[in-house]
Formats: C-alpha cells, sequence, structure tokens
C-alpha cells in the first residue's frame, strides 16, 4: 500500500524546511523513481546506471561515458562500471571515437534498444499516474516550469 500523508510521520516537514520546493521535488522524484529502479534491478538485473545510459542511448546514440556523466551529474565509475555490464549483456557496444583516440563512444545493440522499450511504458504509466491529479491545464503549467527551470540549469555549475 503507498503511503499516504496521515502514515508519513515527517510529512509536515515540507511546510517548515526552508528549501521546500527543492525537497518537495526530490520527495516525489524518489517515490517515482525508487519502485521502478527496484523492479527493474529484480526483473532485468540492471542497475541505475545501467538504466540512464539506455535512457541517454535512446536520446542519442554514439556518446562516450564522459557525456553521460556530465549530463546526468552521475560519478565515473558508476557509469564506467554501467557501460562495462551493458556490454558484457550485449545491450550496447563500444567503439573508438574518431575524433579522439583515447575515449570510445557507446552504442546500442538491437537488444538494448528491445530492453529500453520493453521497460519504458512502465514509466510512462507510473508518471500518468502521478499526474493524474492534475488537470491538462495544471499539467501543461507543470511542464512549462520544469522547462525554464532545466533551461537555467547551466548557469549553477
Amino acid at each position: 500500500m503507498p503511503p499516504t500523508a496521515q502514515s508519513l510521520k515527517l510529512f509536515g516537514l515540507f511546510e517548515t524546511v526552508p528549501i521546500r520546493q527543492a525537497y518537495r521535488m526530490a520527495f516525489i522524484v524518489n517515490f517515482y523513481r525508487g519502485p521502478l529502479l527496484r523492479w527493474i534491478e529484480q526483473e532485468f538485473g540492471l542497475s541505475r546506471p545501467e538504466w540512464t545510459i539506455l535512457i541517454c542511448l535512446m536520446h542519442q546514440d554514439g556518446l562516450n561515458p564522459r557525456d553521460i556523466c556530465d549530463f546526468t551529474e552521475q560519478p565515473r565509475n558508476n557509469v564506467s562500471r554501467g557501460a562495462a555490464l551493458l556490454e558484457s549483456k550485449s545491450l550496447i557496444t563500444r567503439g573508438p571515437d574518431p575524433a579522439d583516440a583515447r575515449r570510445s563512444l557507446l552504442h546500442l545493440t538491437d537488444e538494448g534498444r528491445a530492453l529500453h522499450d520493453r521497460i519504458m511504458p512502465i514509466f510512462t504509466a507510473r508518471e500518468a499516474q502521478m499526474l493524474s491529479v492534475l488537470s491538462a491545464d495544471e499539467q501543461a503549467q507543470l511542464d512549462a516550469i520544469l522547462t525554464r527551470l532545466t533551461e537555467n540549469l547551466p548557469i549553477w555549475r
């Protein structure tokens, strides 16, 4: 049974913590993502870094691990380990970067694409469930707000 405001003893924290917005965003993301990541690990043997790499490569195939680290803020060792595991599972291949011989580029295999396409509908269904408490207008407003926040991220570095 999912937690409710009454069952979470610290739910009132959202009203008292000085970082209200950030804390609530992190809380929502944790409740959205955590169960899904545990399910992926149990069902498919994929870790969070492996799933993150698959998502990134579905967006743009042929990234180097540093690209993924820079975008996701995941540590290099996690991404390197994730890429090695995906390669050992034949979900990605690694090849030389023609622009820099010291780097490698990661590419999805057909099996990697198929696994991504098998898992992603679970994530989209959970997102739809999460957003179902908002009207269509509210969902559009939330999307616009999140777009503005993410477009502003580069100034934080």
